[in-house]
């Protein structure tokens, strides 16, 4: 058994490390932020026409290495830059992190997954399939896919970089489906006078979430039909 999971360890490469850390990444950055914000928020507001450049630079650097949650840039934004400036701002800088981890994720990761899917013919199968088809098709998979909880930004970030998914789909499918998300919470943030992390959540967003992950498990069974049932004709 161990003999035989370390070799399922040792042919992840650096996959395994890396998937891992998309998973535990995020969460630490949550817990910093809500014990360190005294000592940098005040700090942060002060910093009058540079405050703009700085929250798109930390967002997509932080949240595009897995380092924050994008939930957290959504509601800084909206408390520092109001409703509508916090919703703009926090997308922006959000596809610049949704980039940023996508381009990194291909070059480290992509090819050590192909290479592990080619012994799994029938996984290979399915992944091939997620992004076949007119772009539309995949920037409509990839929004219900970012509408999910149950998919986290760098998780889908991770798995998107190992298909044949364009950049400009992946980004466009990205900030459509994100944006809900990301006007709910920073429009909760410039309700804040001081910033709550736990304001971040919303009943309505856990209701669209649950929808979303209900269709995208659907639209995935179809997906998984439709390639197994491709590999069988080709036998």
């Amino acid at each position: 058994m161990f003999p035989e999971l370390r070799s399922r360890i040792a042919q992840l490469g650096l996959l395994g490390p890396i998937a891992l850390f998309m998973v535990l990444g995020p969460a630490t950055g949550a817990v910093v932020l809500a014990a360190t914000g005294k000592l940098w928020l005040a700090g942060f507001l002060g910093l009058g026409v540079w405050k703009i450049p700085v929250f798109l630079s930390l967002t997509a650097v932080l949240a595009g290495l897995s380092l924050v949650p994008t939930h957290a840039a959504s509601l800084l934004g909206g408390m520092a830059f109001g409703a509508f400036g916090g919703i703009g701002l926090a997308l922006v800088g959000i596809a610049l992190a949704a980039w940023l981890g996508f381009s990194l994720l291909r070059k480290l990761c992509r090819a050590r997954a192909l290479s592990i899917l080619s012994q799994r013919p029938q996984l290979e199968a399915i992944h091939r399939e997620l992004t076949a088809g007119h772009m539309l098709r995949s920037i409509g998979l990839l929004a219900l896919i970012r509408l999910s909880p149950a998919m986290p930004f760098s998780a889908t970030n991770l798995l998107m970089s190992t298909t044949g998914i364009g950049l400009v789909p992946f980004l466009a499918g990205s900030v459509l489906g994100m944006s809900p998300r990301v006007v709910a919470v920073a429009w909760i943030g410039s309700t804040l006078t001081e910033l709550d992390w736990s304001q971040a959540s919303d009943r309505r967003l856990f209701y669209l979430g649950v929808v979303a992950t209900i269709a995208v498990l659907w639209v995935l069974r179809g997906i998984a039909k439709r390639a197994l049932s491709q590999m069988t004709r080709e036998a």
